[in-house]
């Protein structure tokens, strides 16, 4: 039995167990169901925003262990020794044709 605080056009922006907020609704209102469902989008989408910064975080990581050996890069799973190397690889390709795209830039 949640209370809610509505912005000004009256969408549902908080809830509160205490009272302390505007409105009170019943658990099984069609509006909360929405807002809930609204609420968890949201945080599905910015987890999945942060998902590809954390797989470059987790390259990295792995690099300056590898590099600093506390890890044995060949002690790895066969499996992500070979995911590695082809991220390391496609990294290698999209650079080369960055540089060659800017190369040809002064073409013309």
């Amino acid at each position: 039995m949640p209370f809610v605080t509505r912005d000004a056009a009256g969408a549902i922006r908080r809830l509160d167990d205490t009272g302390a907020a505007g409105d009170w609704l019943a658990d099984d209102d069609p509006e909360l169901a929405a807002f809930y469902r609204d609420a968890g989008m949201r945080a599905k989408r910015a987890l999945t925003e942060t998902d590809v910064d954390m797989v470059r975080v987790i390259d990295d990581l792995v690099d300056v262990l590898v590099a600093k050996q506390l890890v044995i890069f060949t002690e790895l799973p066969d499996a992500v020794q070979q995911k590695l190397l082809a991220r390391k690889q496609l990294r290698r390709d999209i650079g080369a044709l960055q540089n060659l795209m800017l190369d040809d830039e002064g073409l013309f």
